[in-house]
């Protein structure tokens, strides 16, 4: 083979920090393998060379990597927090080496971006993660702008993926941006798998972050779970708990990531979730159950919210009989 017709090696550094979940690590490394098969039948000229790198909590288990500079870094999910809650400052500065020196992708899934965020590449930035995460991420990261209802952001050369699972979505998104149409649809009919975008808005839980700090603000929140299905006006909300309705607005988005009436709003939301999950009522018996008289209203809520109708995310998540 002469060097002109040699494929075109892409160099991909999966990181297998302590506790990172080894079905990403490995299913990352096969993913970009079996893609070079499919690029190869289509007749691309293109080969990722996929390489897994040990941090063993401290440093790489070789030293020489420090220097090495790859085309796409990824950043798996981790399995427990001890570890991408305080990485140590040897990968964060290797983070940022490889983003400061390379026009390549630096890439997260799930917890992995805990660890981007510490490097300080998603500074005022757009990003997302495990929706279960919000208010851990939120505290410790409150200048990344986080969306939660995307399963991949893309902002430049960072890529951010959400849930557990999203290091497929992000596999697929990175091989397609390195390769020419066809490829990705390929190789998700080999894998028996679908390669479209999905939303982590399907999956997404609404769960109130009652250990932000500010005890009126939980005050506030606790009023709204015992209120409901009738949930109070701002103002009335403000009146319960002793405050000034601009205070109230001003604490309660500070507090809890969502200004009052859209945090009512997603508390009812996920009740009537609860509702489609656990029963087989019609979807205008649920409404009037979460506090909505108008069942078209509560629909139109509904699909904003979580991205499906009511129908489609019963049928989607509802346990078969």
């Amino acid at each position: 083979m002469t060097q002109a017709n040699r494929p075109r090696p892409v160099s991909v550094a999966i990181v297998a920090y302590p506790d990172s979940l080894k079905s990403a690590v490995y299913g990352l490394e096969e993913l970009f393998i079996l893609a070079n098969r499919v690029v190869g039948e289509l007749g691309q000229s293109i080969c990722f060379q996929p390489e897994v790198l040990y941090f063993d909590g401290d440093s790489f288990a070789t030293e020489s990597l420090l220097q090495t500079l790859y085309q796409i870094v990824i950043l798996p999910p981790g399995q427990r927090s001890e570890f991408y809650l305080q990485p140590p400052q040897a990968l964060t500065e290797w983070v940022q080496y490889q983003a400061e020196n390379t026009s390549g992708l630096i890439c997260s899934a799930c917890a992995g971006s805990f660890i981007l965020a510490a490097s300080g590449l998603l500074h005022r930035k757009r990003a997302t993660t495990h929706w279960a995460f919000e208010s851990l991420f939120r505290r410790q990261f409150p200048d990344v702008q986080l969306d939660l209802d995307q399963i991949l952001v893309a902002e430049g050369s960072l890529l951010t993926a959400g849930g557990m699972m999203s290091w497929l979505d992000l596999g697929f998104e990175v091989i397609s941006r390195f390769t020419e149409p066809g490829v990705v649809p390929l190789l998700g009919k080999y894998l028996v798998v679908d390669t479209g975008r999905r939303a982590q808005s399907f999956y997404r839980r609404f769960r109130p972050d009652l250990q932000h700090g500010d005890e009126v603000i939980v005050s506030a929140q606790e009023k709204i779970a015992e209120q409901f299905p009738t949930l109070p006006s701002v103002s009335e909300l403000a009146g319960l708990v002793h405050l000034g309705e601009r205070t109230l607005l001003r604490r309660f988005e500070k507090a809890t990531g969502h200004k009052p009436k859209n945090y009512m709003q997603r508390f009812a939301i996920q009740k009537a979730c609860d509702l489609l999950e656990e029963s087989r009522a019609p979807f205008e018996s649920i409404a009037r159950k979460v506090g909505y008289d108008d069942a078209g209203a509560c629909r139109k809520l509904f699909v904003r919210i979580m991205g499906l109708t009511p129908g489609e995310f019963r049928q989607r998540f509802r346990e078969s009989p």
